[in-house]
């Protein structure tokens, strides 16, 4: 008993020292003397909705699709349909897309949209001949 209460302080005492510094710095206020610059992040998925009326796509990504994303699509966004120029009305829902953007003010606001070829169809298999 005596020993298994020791692990379990020794354990707790561990995750305290491991979680300290990252749940400290978690909770300090950002200096409002330090600017806020844009974070660029990226991700691969599937276009589930197209907005043209506030310009913005949702792709849906991760693991079966269960981390959608809304992005916000501006006049300096790059969209590229198989290697083409295009706008956004042109994106179809469903298509695979690959996209670049920026958090800024809690938005994500797409740097670049490029939707990728489709696969092409499989061949039928050829009968067998006897």
């Amino acid at each position: 008993m005596r020993r298994t209460a020791k692990l379990l302080l020794l354990v707790a005492v561990m995750l305290t020292v491991g979680a300290g510094p990252g749940w400290l710095q978690a909770q300090m206020p950002a200096s409002p003397a330090a600017p806020a610059s844009p974070m660029p992040a990226s991700l691969e998925g599937t276009v589930k909705k197209v907005d043209a009326a506030t310009s913005t796509v949702r792709v849906s990504s991760g693991l079966l699709g269960l981390f959608p994303r809304t992005l916000e699509v501006t006049s300096d966004t790059q969209v590229q349909i198989e290697g083409r120029q295009a706008i956004l009305t042109e994106v179809q829902e469903g298509a695979k897309v690959k996209a670049s953007y920026e958090v800024r003010n809690g938005k994500n606001i797409a740097t670049r949209l490029e939707v990728m070829a489709p696969p092409p169809p499989k061949a039928p298999p050829a009968p067998k001949t006897q």
